[in-house]
């Protein structure tokens, strides 16, 4: 199994095409993390990412300069959404806000919208633009 790293903002979550979506985090607004504002289905995902092949796990990151009760709720809220929408990725993983998401294995791969995130992974980094637009 290839373990697979996803992000959810940007990549599975369109959290910017949301509207305000940035006043909206500082003001510590967790409904943005909210509605159906899918990338790709799980269908979609899961046809690049056989469950037989892939072990596939979110990566993602809390927001910037938020309080810790604020970054407690948009977890809640990130795993609110993906048990709806994504239910067959049952492992996650939130950091506090950061430019590395490296876990420490060489052979994973990394599906993010950052290029800066994308530069600094040390295994395969993937640009979810060229997997599903």
């Amino acid at each position: 199994m290839i373990r697979t790293y996803v992000d959810l903002d940007g990549t599975l979550f369109d959290l910017y095409g949301k509207r305000n979506w940035l006043e909206r985090l500082r003001a510590e607004d967790d409904s943005v993390f909210s509605g159906d504002c899918r990338l790709v289905t799980e269908e979609e995902m899961r046809k690049i990412f056989p469950s037989d092949k892939y072990e596939v796990v979110v990566l993602s990151m809390t927001p910037k300069h938020a309080s810790k009760e604020y970054c407690k709720r948009v977890i809640a809220r990130k795993n609110e959404w993906l048990d709806k929408f994504f239910p067959s990725i049952t492992e996650r993983i939130y950091l506090p806000y950061s430019d590395d998401k490296n876990m420490g294995d060489e052979f994973a791969l990394l599906v993010d919208d950052n290029k800066a995130i994308r530069n600094n992974f040390k295994g395969i980094a993937l640009d979810p633009a060229l997997l599903w637009g």
